[in-house]
């Protein structure tokens, strides 16, 4: 599937609708690469994409996702019933995602679109608590077999009084208790959920925040302690990524620091998480940051700004493929950066990329970076990323390294005076081989320096590690005027 070509999904809907619309796109043109579909399920799984494609252009985003998840259902062979239309409809979301042991939760689930063909029937929900990496197979009953009317339903339930994380799961079935087996990820609608009492250490962090008197910049990493709990709760993060009494606890020591006037991040090394405010909507945006153990704030510093794929966050490519860009940076030497991009679908466009420019101009305030070397790389979304943020800002970078990615190629003519290294895998099911080789190709018409690698065989997330360390060598040998 070409992420480019899903980009029409994104011009004629709300940021969220295009977000959710555009995710369910890449799934499903990765479903349709790597699923053994014959003739007719081919042609029927086109007929639907296209289609989708037509209405979300009226602006029907309810419409187009309904298309979407039919082609989903041919794809897998699971007849289009009205149970499996149904299931396939339902979104389900907890009020909380973080919850308090023997609290209450209250489950919604809400049709993202209209199902004429139930004729009465009414789908049945059982919500179930599912202990999650703590080798317990156990599960709790919350709420057995409630109906879902067609304009959805709120199931109750208490929460009991284990702390620990746990996924809530919603099956679904249809009135004497059928599904589809072939349709079986639509009827189990899964969530991860976090027991534990962090309420009053949330407020006590909370009410110290608001003694604060002076507005250093790192304030803004103490206060975004408060909104990730805020944005685990509300389910936009996976709340098991996280031990918030620790990040509380480092939060408070960051107060200390600020109240006895130093600065809680001088001559830090390693990994650091930190945020800032943006004052495009004044929201907080995390980032992080890799200060490599050679570094000298007497001498200027290499700088890698790093995007991450669809669906990841900041610390993607800190913490995944196995730590190799961190392990890289150190043997180089370099800095490394990498911003939240704004919403996880955002491709990089609008505040998005104000987003990398801002997390640019913070690590260039707080290091000595060497303005002739920063170096802009990025995987997937983030390969399309470093492609247009680039073209918008040719002056920024002296080398890129987009890897499985794409973009315009008659912008290739504004960037052929910087160096590029390109990863793709030849057998890419989600991002298509082609849209680096359309890249190329007019990169080295208009004269660029280019190192083109492609992998035989290669798939969409493994040809990554392999090449971060020969990224980063192209990148040392490159250097601004």
């Amino acid at each position: 599937m070409r992420l480019s070509l899903l980009l029409v999904f994104a011009a004629v809907l709300s940021a969220q609708d295009a977000g959710m619309l555009l995710l369910q796109s890449v799934i499903y043109g990765t479903q349709k690469s790597t699923l053994p579909l014959n003739e007719e399920q081919r042609k029927e799984a086109d007929r639907l994409l296209v289609e989708a494609r037509r209405i979300a252009a009226k602006g029907d985003f309810a419409n187009a996702l309904r298309s979407l998840h039919q082609g989903m259902a041919v794809m897998r062979g699971a007849p289009w019933t009205p149970l499996v239309e149904a299931a396939s409809a339902l979104e389900v979301k907890p009020d909380h995602a973080i919850g308090a042991p023997s609290g209450v939760i209250r489950v919604h689930l809400k049709p993202l679109y209209t199902n004429d063909r139930l004729n009465g029937q009414k789908l049945l929900a059982t919500v179930v608590l599912t202990p999650a990496g703590n080798g317990s197979s156990g599960e709790i009953a919350l709420a057995e077999k409630r109906p879902v009317a067609a304009s959805g339903a709120t199931i109750e339930a208490k929460l009991p009084d284990h702390a620990g994380n746990y996924f809530l799961e919603t099956r679904l079935s249809g009135p004497e208790g059928e599904t589809e087996s072939k349709a079986a990820p639509v009827f189990r609608k899964q969530s991860p959920l976090l027991l534990a009492a962090l309420a009053s250490e949330r407020d006590r962090l909370l009410a110290r925040l608001s003694k604060i008197q002076s507005k250093p910049p790192s304030l803004a990493t103490v206060e975004y302690a408060l909104e990730l709990y805020s944005l685990a709760d509300r389910g936009e993060t996976n709340p098991h990524r996280y031990r918030f009494p620790e990040q509380f606890a480092a939060a408070h020591a960051m107060l200390d620091a600020i109240e006895a006037g130093k600065d809680p991040f001088a001559g830090k090394q390693g990994d650091i998480s930190k945020a800032y405010r943006s004052d495009v909507d004044q929201t907080l945006q995390p980032y992080r940051v890799f200060v490599p153990t050679a570094y000298d704030a007497k001498k200027p510093t290499p700088l890698v700004i790093g995007l991450h794929g669809m669906g990841g966050n900041e610390s993607s490519l800190f913490t995944g493929y196995e730590g190799t860009l961190l392990r890289e940076a150190e043997r180089k030497g370099f800095l490394v950066a990498a911003p939240k991009g704004r919403a996880t679908t955002s491709m990089y466009r609008g505040t998005a990329e104000k987003d990398v420019l801002d997390v640019l101009a913070e690590v260039r305030r707080d290091y000595n970076v060497d303005p002739r070397r920063i170096y802009l790389m990025g995987h997937s979304m983030g390969g399309y990323g470093t492609w247009s943020v680039a073209m918008n800002h040719p002056d920024l970078f002296a080398a890129l390294g987009p890897i499985a990615g794409g973009g315009n190629p008659s912008g290739m003519e504004k960037i052929k005076h910087i160096p590029q290294f390109i990863v793709h895998g030849d057998n890419d099911p989600t991002v298509n081989v082609s849209q680096s080789r359309s890249m190329v190709e007019a990169g080295r018409k208009a004269g660029a320096t280019i190192e083109y690698i492609e992998v035989k065989g290669g798939g969409h997330g493994n040809v990554v590690i392999p090449n971060l360390g020969p990224m980063l060598d192209f990148f040392s040998k490159q250097s601004k005027p």
